[in-house]
């Protein structure tokens, strides 16, 4: 074969192949760190929008169908707050947040580290709990979303719920 043959059949098979066959993307090191960041921060940030929205279409688009769910610091005061794949966390959300009037999210600080972004702030609500009542609460929260191919799968939440405990008990009718 000819170098000029050759070298018509390798480019002719370099451009036939998938960019990322040429140059696959690294999975370790600064720069896949720097790429996963950058990947996380749009995702993560849309879908904590439309988590604090109450905005349960929105979020389900963004859903992975394996993501999970899980609030470990609510597991002394509410039942159902965790969940495994897309369809029961959208009934967990639906049913278990139904009587959420509103939620705000004061962010202190962000961190999109690779696949994961924190956020940490206070989560201002207020709580229909179904007698009447309506309990607004602030309380100090950690919450860590994972992304994966461009989709959530994984939301943890860490909630301080002292304040809402002392809101909910301040609102009862005083015993007579």
């Amino acid at each position: 074969m000819t170098f000029a043959r050759t070298f018509l059949v390798a480019a002719l098979a370099a451009t036939a192949m998938p960019v990322g066959a040429q140059t696959p993307a690294p999975r370790t090191g600064p720069t896949a760190y720097l790429q996963a960041g950058a990947a996380t921060a749009p995702v993560a940030d849309a879908y904590l929008k439309a988590y604090i929205g109450l905005d349960w279409d929105r979020l389900e688009t963004m859903l992975a169908d394996d993501a999970s769910f899980h609030d470990p610091t609510a597991a002394r005061l509410f039942t159902g707050l965790a969940a495994q794949g897309k369809a029961r966390m959208m009934t967990t959300f639906r049913t278990n947040y139904a009587g959420l009037k509103r939620m705000a999210f004061r962010s202190t600080r962000t961190i999109h580290s690779g696949d994961l972004a924190l956020y940490e702030g206070d989560l201002d609500y207020t709580l229909d709990m179904g007698d009447g009542r309506d309990v607004t609460s602030v309380a100090p929260m950690v919450i860590v979303i994972e992304v994966r191919d461009g989709k959530v799968a994984s939301h943890r939440d860490y909630v301080d719920y002292a304040p809402f405990i002392a809101a909910e008990r301040a609102s009862r009718p005083a015993k007579k």
